[in-house]
Order: structure tokens, then sequence, then C-alpha cells
């Protein structure tokens, strides 16, 4: 059939419909959210919550999306944690769902599915997407994810997906791009931690730095291979719980194997230490990982002094505030630049400034055993 027949061109047709049936998307949802609190707990951490004035959660977005690539719903699969297992199920009742009796961050959950795909089909590519990211385009993402699909099922790499920067914005993760590659593709020269001001600025300035979105596309065995190098101790409880799949003792291996492990991000234990990361300079899509409530209030449109309200709120000569209340009526009166989240049980006020900090509540809730309100 032509491109003539079909109405589509080359890249068109690249750029819609499934990917090849090796392709696995992986949705990570084992974290909290503490910058997120106090709407953010444990029994339903951010990826859970509706976003948005839709009813869809983060997750289940995400989900979504992982459907457009991968087609067939025995190729999705959720990571996430014991005491959130059932919510996983609840949201993305189609997923395979692998639960971390001991989580260990982003490494050891990458790799654990690595396994389980690895054993199902060891010619894979896993494409892994974070849970609580919002999306404004998503057939712009969809067409980064497809490009780095394709060169990760073409070349021993690990792709990561560029956010073209819209601000020198601190709270993210840059990626500087090298040689180029193909199409939108290059290969990564280093990553970078969140900057301080200035150099963020720096970096935005130079027309060479995404942000980093957290987002890997890699096959299994290139994966593996990357364990193998970078992280010999996960790599060899990978191999132990690799041979205990399907066996009684599966979940006593898990947690015998994991127990001993250090909690590493795949960042620090294998991206930044690899030799063989691409990245795709993706189109703005209008990416947010929301991970505090100012990336949170960025997603939607303020009014005319700069206030973003949710819920029933009354606001008299205040400026620059954002207001989550669910229960009850919030009043303000000449304030500026404060954060109000009122979830019912709690009360976040907090300046737009410290908003990163919120996990620093979190953190002296735990001391105290305040675990009613974790």
């Amino acid at each position: 059939m032509t491109e003539q027949d079909t109405g589509q061109t080359k890249e068109e047709a690249v750029n819609h419909g499934p990917l090849p049936g090796n392709v696995h998307a992986v949705i990570l949802a084992g974290g909290q959210g503490t910058r997120f609190w106090p709407m953010s707990r444990k029994a339903r951490p951010k990826p859970f919550l509706p976003f948005g004035d839709g009813k869809e959660s983060l997750i289940q977005a995400t989900a979504r999306r992982a459907r457009e690539l991968v087609g067939d719903a025995s190729r999705l699969w959720v990571v996430t944690n014991e005491v959130q297992r059932a919510l996983a199920e609840e949201h993305v009742p189609d997923a395979r769902i692998i639960s971390e009796s001991l989580p260990r961050n982003t490494a050891a959950a990458i790799g654990l599915a690595a396994a389980h795909i690895r054993a199902v089909d060891p010619s894979a590519v896993m494409v892994v997407l974070p849970a609580d990211h919002a999306i404004e385009r998503e057939d712009l993402l969809l067409a980064a994810l497809r490009e780095a699909s394709a060169l990760a099922s073409a070349e021993p790499l690990i792709v990561t997906v560029g956010v073209p920067p819209t601000s020198p914005h601190t709270g993210y993760g840059y990626i500087r791009r090298g040689a180029s590659l193909r199409g939108s593709s290059y290969m990564v020269h280093r990553f970078y931690e969140k900057p301080n001001q200035e150099r963020a600025e720096q970096y935005v300035a130079s027309g060479l730095y995404c942000w980093n979105s957290g987002m890997f596309i890699s096959s299994v065995e290139t994966a593996w291979s990357a364990f193998e190098e970078h992280m010999p101790e996960l790599f060899g409880a990978l191999e132990k719980v690799t041979a205990a799949l399907e066996t009684a003792e599966y979940e006593a291996v898990v947690r015998g194997q994991f127990e001993p492990l250090e909690s590493i991000s795949i960042d620090f234990g294998v991206l930044e230490l690899a030799r063989n990361c691409a990245m795709v300079w993706s189109e703005p899509f209008g990416w947010n990982d929301i991970g505090s409530w100012d990336a949170w209030a960025d997603h939607f449109e303020h009014d005319a002094r700069d206030n973003l309200f949710r819920g029933d709120v009354v606001a008299i000569e205040s400026e620059g505030c954002t207001v989550h209340s669910e229960h009850r009526l919030c009043a303000l009166v000449e304030v500026s630049n404060i954060v109000v989240v009122d979830s019912g049980d709690a009360l976040l006020i907090c300046s737009r400034d410290r908003v990163q900090d919120v996990k620093l509540v979190v953190d002296e809730l735990r001391k105290r055993g305040r675990n009613d309100l974790l």
C-alpha cells in the first residue's frame, strides 16, 4: 500500500497508532508525593488524585496514554508498593500490577519491571513513565515516545524525552544534549541536578539544555546490562528474583533481596554513569510533573491578580495566592504570595517561594508519630 493509498506520509504513520508488539509500557506509581501534602497521603498519594476539573486521576491519564502506545493491555504494567496495590488495581484494572514489598526508589522499581518483562519477552522494549505527570499536548508527547522507542529498538541506548524549558525552573533536573543522531534525537552530553537560579538561567539561555522528564525508554537487555555494569548489588538481587518468578517463594525472595539494598534513583544509579544515554528533543507538549503546589497551580489559568482558587474562596485585596479548599469557605484579606490547602483534617499555609519545602512538614509529622496525617 502506498502513501497515496493511505493518505499518510511515512512520518505520519510512525507517529500514529500502537507501537510494535514487543513494546511494553511501565508506569511507576510507588511514591507518596510529600511536597503535595496535605492532599497526598500514603492511603491516597498524588498519582491517584483527580487532576483539574475532571474525574480522571493522574495515573488514569498516564495509563490512557500508555494504551495508545502499546495497544494491548497485556503490555501495560504498573509498579507500586503493597500499600497502594489496591488503588492501582482500582484505577488501572487492566494493567499487570507489580508490587514492591520494600520500595527502594526508581532504580529497583525499573529493575523489577525489567525482570518481569524480560521473562515474558527478552526482545522487549520498555517505555517507563511516571504516574503523576500532567500533559497538555498528548499528541506531541506520544510522537516523542514513538521516536524514542524506535531509537531504543534499533540501538543499545537508554533514551529519555527532553522537555524544552519554558522558564529557568530550579525544581527540575536538566539534560545537556550532545551529538546529533537522527530526527530529533541526540546523545546525552550530561545530566545535571536541580540548579540554582543563576545556573538555571544560563542553561535556558544557551539553548542546549532540556528539562529531565523522568521518562526512560530502552530494550530490557540494554537496561539489564546497565544494571549489571553500574549497580551490581541490584543486578544480583534481580537475578535471584528472576529465578523465583512464578514460584511460591517469589514474594519472600523479593523482600529478602531488596531489604539490604540502598534506595537509589535510576538517575544516580545508572544514567549519570552510563555513556549510552540519548534523548529526544521534543516539541513543547505542556509537561508538568505536579511536583509541588506551585507546579500544580502553573497548570491552570490565574485571575487578573495572579490568584488561583479551587473550592469556596473569598479574596479581598489579595494577589499571587493559590488556594485549594475542599470542605469549607476560605477567606483571604490583603495577603499576597501564599499557598493555602485545606484537606479537611489538615491545613497548609506557606509562602509561594517555600512550596518545595512542604515535605519538611511530612518529615516533622513522622518524627512526632502523627501517622494519622501521613
